[in-house]
């Protein structure tokens, strides 16, 4: 056993079996009302993954529900990005991460490994790696110096939170030379962190870049999970999936034929092609540091959560109780062979930051926002080809995104957009403008949505500065109407 792999064990051997629990937005559905309506049906869960919210509503969260057990999905970790770890922006985040641990006293904390910011640009959803052999080594770098920035918080007696790294999601392409659990197994090769298996994301690997055309998903997911490293899993997420509203695949792309053009959408229903998947790797061996499943039911009905969350109890319970009784016996074991590797300095993988691999990435810059169309060049030493998925993301999907996703740029500033209409300023412009350059989202704590606000005011300032007062007013009010909204969270009374 490497060093790091004695590393990861022995940091998951800290952390109790937490069962069946869900992975939720603090806001939509609102916590304190989910809680109150699973306890009065009595539907138990074990544990609550809170994601990134206000530093006040995490506290009052933690005040108001001191006896559950909870974990933290971050954002803004973006590991795969060349110069990550060594910017301002890492220190901050992690800074800030750190804090919001504390506060929920949390048993490890999740980001995706994927990216909402390459070269500055930002994006509201997870753009997925390049899946090479460069890019993974390099994910595993700077995955091992968050966990170690991480460590020399000041925390109690359960010591650091355990990182862990979610396979992510992919939105009509993927694009690289390694398959999606070969990256993964790479990864674990330089890292001590843990893995996030999210079920419904390697299904749109399944559908978008392995296999689909000539395999059942439960025989393309049987030969994913022999080349995953499924030792080094504490957490598995289930959601729904669903056909984007907005985007049309059915002509000329070759998607919507056959299979359902699904993407990650955690309001839809869990399909049951999922559910046979879970069943799978439940019953695999190898499962032996699993510390919790989650169902992800953020801006779900809270009606279908109640459903689903009994229907999955009821399937997979014999499962997880199984599971918890196997963890009693083999925590102790790791604990007692690796407890003088502890605190032992982490070993971490020398790989240097490649301007190759820098320079990949702003070629996939290209390809996301359609100004290359042309095939991956040789240069970025790829061999799979970009897929029909691209052109739909990069026309339909990306746009979309920008302008309604998050919040409508209409809704959001009816004054100014009408004085571009008026102008004949037409609104798909922000979309170039977006993406033209930077901007000064970039230097702000991840938040889509104030980001729009900034990017959307730089944007009247450049091509309609006549109308500079009339944005300034419109974004004040957004600003402090969600300043508001993200602080009151409405807990006032305790639930457990």
């Amino acid at each position: 056993m490497t060093h790091l792999s004695q590393s990861f064990f022995s940091r998951a051997s800290r952390i109790p079996f937490l069962g069946l629990g869900l992975s939720v937005d603090v806001y939509s559905p609102n916590l304190l009302d989910l809680v109150r309506i699973l306890n009065g049906r009595q539907l138990s869960f074990g544990y609550l993954e809170i994601f990134q919210a206000h530093p006040h509503a995490l506290r009052t969260i933690r005040t108001q529900m001191p006896g559950i057990p909870m974990a933290y999905h971050a954002e803004g970790l973006w590991f795969t990005q060349p110069g990550w770890a060594e910017s301002e922006q890492a220190y901050s985040r992690l800074a800030q991460i750190g804090q919001d641990l504390e506060v929920l006293d949390a048993w490890w904390v999740n980001q995706e490994c994927a990216t909402k910011e390459i070269a500055g640009r930002v994006f509201g959803t997870y753009v997925p790696p390049l899946f090479t052999l460069d890019s993974a080594r390099l994910t595993a770098q700077q995955a091992c110096e968050a966990q170690a920035k991480l460590d020399v918080c000041q925390w109690g007696a359960q010591g650091p939170p355990l990182l862990l790294l979610e396979v992510p999601p992919l939105t009509y392409f993927g694009i690289g030379d390694l398959s999606y659990p070969e990256f993964f197994a790479r990864v674990a090769e330089g890292t001590p962190c843990g893995f996030v298996l999210d079920i419904g994301h390697v299904w749109t690997a399944y559908r978008y870049v392995d296999g689909c055309s000539n395999q059942a998903f439960e025989a393309y997911f049987e030969t994913f999970l022999e080349g995953f490293p499924l030792d080094r899993v504490i957490q598995i997420h289930v959601a729904g999936l669903a056909c984007h509203p907005s985007v049309k695949v059915e002509d000329g792309t070759g998607l919507g034929v056959g299979f359902e053009p699904w993407v990650d959408f955690h309001p839809a229903p869990i399909p049951q092609e999922l559910l046979g998947a879970l069943g799978q790797v439940l019953r695999d061996p190898r499962l032996r540091q699993l510390k919790g499943l989650a169902l992800e039911v953020d801006n779900k009905d809270v009606s279908l959560i109640c459903r689903e969350l009994d229907w999955v109890r009821g399937m997979f319970g014999d499962h997880l109780e199984r599971i918890s009784q196997q963890h009693s016996g083999i925590e102790k074991r790791i604990m007692r062979e690796s407890r003088s590797q502890m605190d032992a300095t982490e070993e971490q993988s020398q790989v240097p930051l490649q301007q190759e691999l820098a320079h990949q990435y702003l070629e996939y810059l290209s390809l996301l926002t359609g100004k290359n169309t042309e095939t991956i060049t040789e240069r970025m030493a790829l061999s799979t080809k970009v897929n029909e998925g691209l052109q739909v993301y990069a026309t339909q999907y990306l746009p979309q995104e920008i302008l309604s996703w998050g919040g409508d740029i209409s809704e959001m500033f009816p004054l100014s957009c009408d004085a571009l209409k008026h102008q004949g300023v037409k609104l798909e412009r922000f979309v170039e403008f977006w993406f033209g350059n930077p901007g000064s989202g970039s230097e702000m704590a991840y938040d889509f949505f104030l980001m729009k606000i900034q990017r959307f005011v730089e944007f009247i300032y450049a091509v309609l500065p006549e109308e500079a007062s009339v944005v300034d007013r419109e974004a004040d009010i957004l600003r402090e109407g969600y300043r508001q909204s993200c602080q009151d969270v409405r807990l006032s009374e305790e639930v457990v």
